[in-house]
């Protein structure tokens, strides 16, 4: 039997748990749907072309060598194993009810509501920043060599973009591949990005992804570094509100409002037929009472749910911004974010990166909702994403000549 061994370094605190949502160990099942993520990422351009880019075709493709290579649940299609074993072994972390003492703006950003909020700081305990754990995969004497390879591959990517857990996708949890075949893995910021460019050199597909994939379309940027990992997601999250928060009072975190989307402030006013009062001087545009809802926020291109909250409206109102599957009799949808942050350690320091992997943005005849409950209004909206609202983040940090891209960019 062929075996692969890796070991992990949890370089931010990871919310992983069970339905108690303690975080106490790192199971397999979560490296396992972590791998399987990263496989389908790194393969929709293989089977794409190897479909002859007929993408319905490409699709039942990719999900026949998954099932193959990661194997298939009892009752769907009678079940079946996949070509390998993975243990989780070598476990050394330690936990903490809070990881974050003081927390800091930036990293409460990241992590959100659910996680923390701004009076009880972080809600949930964690595994702390620097523990470890191996990954042991036994291939199945039968695995081929290619299919082998495929696997090798997406371990190797989850070492240098992955993480594991709740927030994962902004930057928490993340892990970084330290040992490789008993081999130590260290790398110089210009090693890993050789190292994640030779792994994307065939992810060529020339259209959007119907998932989270990689094509011609993504982009990866490393934004920003640090001698300090939490510090770091601070700065991130510090950027991140900056641009996309209209603040109260003309304030953002402190700091004076960039006024980044004014537009969208406008929109959700229109559909409480309100103008706040107390909106900074030729900023805020006078908003029609008759206006007609007929866009959907530019900031939804970073997830569903988008939510607000118009302090300065009399109603005190909280618009909701979700998406409406077809069919689904008004039951709301998530979409998780295509910007994923990553913190990864070079050498003595540590590099905040970016992965946009654009991909179509919602199901077919989804529509995008605005509600309100108090005034009661909704409106259903089909809308196409502004790609263009993430470069513009990524390109700030490029701008400030602290990032660059290293793949992609289109």
């Amino acid at each position: 039997m062929k075996k692969l061994e890796a070991r992990f370094r949890i370089v931010t605190p990871m919310f992983l748990g069970g339905a108690d949502q303690k975080s106490d160990t790192v199971r397999p099942a979560s490296v396992k749907g972590a791998l399987r993520f990263w496989w389908r990422a790194l393969n929709w351009s293989r089977c794409l072309e190897q479909k002859a880019g007929i993408e319905v075709e490409a699709l039942r493709h990719l999900h026949d060598e998954e099932a193959r290579l990661f194997g298939i649940a009892a009752g769907d299609d009678n079940g079946g194993q996949g070509i390998f074993l993975l243990q989780v072994s070598g476990q050394k972390i330690a936990l903490a009810d809070q990881p974050f003492k003081p927390l800091e703006g930036g990293q409460l950003y990241l992590l959100g509501q659910g996680l923390a909020n701004y009076k009880s700081a972080c809600l949930r305990n964690a595994i702390k920043e620097g523990g470890e754990f191996g990954v042991k995969l036994i291939f199945r004497p039968a695995a081929k060599e290619p299919d082998v390879k495929q696997v090798s591959d997406a371990l190797f990517l989850f070492g240098l973009l992955g993480a594991l857990g709740s927030r994962a996708r902004h930057g928490m949890g993340s892990v970084a591949l330290i040992e490789w075949n008993a081999e130590k893995i260290t790398h110089t910021a210009q090693q890993y990005k050789e190292a994640l460019t030779a792994l994307l050199k065939n992810a060529n597909a020339k259209t959007e992804p119907p998932f989270t994939a990689f094509s011609e379309l993504s982009r990866i940027d490393v934004s920003s570094i640090s001698a300090d990992a939490l510090k770091l997601l601070n700065t991130v999250g510090v950027e991140q509100q900056m641009y996309r928060s209209y603040g109260q009072g003309g304030m953002v975190n402190g700091s004076p409002s960039e006024f980044n989307f004014v537009d969208d402030h406008d929109l959700m006013y229109s559909m409480i037929k309100d103008t706040p009062k107390d909106a900074p001087k030729g900023v805020l545009k006078d908003t029609p009472k008759d206006a007609e809802t007929d866009r959907a926020p530019r900031r939804v291109v970073f997830g569903l749910p988008h939510n607000y909250y118009l302090s300065s409206s009399v109603t005190k109102a909280r618009p909701e911004v979700n998406y409406i599957p077809a069919g689904s009799d008004k039951k709301a949808g998530r979409r998780a974010s295509p910007l994923l942050l990553h913190i990864h350690p070079v050498g003595e320091q540590f590099i905040a990166v970016h992965a946009l992997l654009r991909a179509k943005f919602l199901p077919e005849q989804a529509k995008i909702n605005i509600s309100i409950k108090n005034p009661r209004s909704t409106v259903d909206i089909s809308s196409a994403p502004d790609w263009q609202v993430l470069h513009d983040y990524l390109n700030r940090y490029v701008d400030k000549n602290i990032g660059e891209t290293i793949h992609g960019g289109k």
